[in-house]
């Protein structure tokens, strides 16, 4: 702000003296004060304006540039999926799979995939028009087919070895107690 000050009574000054030099009337004190603090707030709007106008400008290029990386991320990630969609296929077979060796019923099945998804038991419950009750019952009957406690669980039963992949050396059998 300082500096749109300075900048705006610099050229103020300039435009008063340019201003009587063209017009050869005699100038009062009150016309230099008048015309001095018009010429202040002109000045201060086009100084104002300019630095605006940069300002915007530069927003608009880090817009620009936020679109062309998050396209970049968007497409990174369709790429991958189209990569591994074999795979994707894979784990669904194995998952289904492993449901039916657990005796799941239809029902049960599905919630237990959208509890892998990671959706909360609310959410099942509106998606399968039921109640909140009857999803947290299906869930428990999960665990019990599964011989698993909890939605952690569960996802950990399907995801543990995934992460071997990634050059992992960690196994969930690996861990000890605690040491004090």
């Amino acid at each position: 702000m300082v500096y749109v000050l300075s900048v705006a009574t610099v050229l103020t000054a300039i435009l008063s003296v340019l201003d009587s030099l063209f017009t050869g009337e005699p100038i009062t004190r009150g016309d230099i004060a008048t015309d001095f603090v018009e010429m202040l707030v002109l000045s201060a709007a086009m100084v104002a304006s300019v630095v605006v106008v940069e300002r915007l400008r530069g927003l608009e290029t880090t817009t620009a540039d936020m679109r062309a990386e998050l396209e970049d991320a968007a497409n990174a990630g369709r790429a991958w999926r189209a990569q591994s969609e074999h795979l994707f296929q894979g784990l669904s077979t194995a998952v289904a799979t492993q449901f039916n060796a657990w005796g799941l019923s239809q029902a049960e099945a599905e919630i237990a995939a959208l509890i892998l998804k990671g959706a909360a038991l609310k959410d099942i419950a509106a998606l399968r028009r039921t109640s909140e009750a009857t999803i947290r019952q299906q869930a428990q009957s999960i665990y019990r087919k599964s011989g698993l406690g909890n939605r952690s669980e569960l996802a950990a039963y399907f995801l543990e070895d995934l992460f071997d992949v990634a050059g992992s050396q960690i196994s969930m059998q690996n861990i000890s107690e605690p040491t004090h």
